[in-house]
């Protein structure tokens, strides 16, 4: 690993001079369970409860001239970013809830080295997905090894129906499209909240293939499936 990669954009060896001098062990996605113990049951009540965020370490190094000016440059891109990506691992990226970076301090006269810390959304992204477009009823498969949630946009207009593993869920279409964010939890026209619009659970992909149905009146739909990984 000698480098990453922030928002897609920001190279951390070539744009932002750094240097990673003790790369990030990162851990595999872990559940959060709960186990209950209940009389006159033979062991626990195991309860899924969710899933752990994902939290790693690393070290970097800037070389060379004005490295405290370097540092505050580098800095609020390394806070701000909300993606990252490794080198050695490009084909997946983490989402970021935020990032920590210690001291900087100083090694040799011309090498000074500080922390970095990650907190991310407990699943490894696929990187460079299409989006996908449908016209007609289908099903989809997911590649990845666990559940996805997609953002939909669904085309038409009056009340329609979009049907996802023989969940339907009912919209009342006033502008031509609404689009449906599963991992938000909303439905919006543009900028503008349109939850009252909507009726039913926000489409989940499962692992595999997944059905989905269009009503007659929904010209199209375009998903951006958000496939990811464990």
């Amino acid at each position: 690993m000698n480098s990453f990669t922030l928002d897609n954009t920001i190279n951390s060896r070539s744009d932002l001079g750094l240097r990673i001098t003790e790369p990030p062990f990162i851990p595999a996605s872990k559940r959060i369970i709960e186990s209950i113990n209940v009389d006159g049951r033979e062991g626990t009540l195991t309860i899924r409860k969710g899933w752990e965020d994902i939290s790693f370490n690393m070290k970097a190094a800037l070389i060379g001239t004005n490295i405290p000016g370097r540092w505050r440059t580098a800095l609020p891109k390394l806070l701000n970013a909300k993606t990252i990506y490794f080198s050695n691992d490009n084909g997946v990226y983490f989402q970021i809830k935020y990032a920590e970076a210690g001291a900087l301090e100083r090694r040799l006269s011309s090498l000074y080295e500080f922390s970095l810390s990650f907190t991310c959304a407990p699943f490894r992204y696929m990187r460079n997905v299409e989006m996908v477009t449908m016209t007609a009823s289908g099903s989809i498969t997911n590649p990845g090894t666990v559940y996805s949630l997609p953002k939909i946009t669904v085309y038409g207009t009056g009340s329609r129906t979009l049907t996802v593993n023989g969940k339907p869920i009912i919209l009342n279409i006033l502008s031509g499209s609404l689009t449906l964010d599963s991992e938000l939890k909303e439905c919006f026209y543009g900028s503008v909240a349109q939850n009252q619009n909507m009726n039913g659970d926000f489409p989940v992909f499962n692992v595999g293939s997944n059905t989905v149905t269009l009503d007659t009146g929904i010209t199209k739909i375009e998903i951006e499936p958000r496939w990811r990984y464990i």
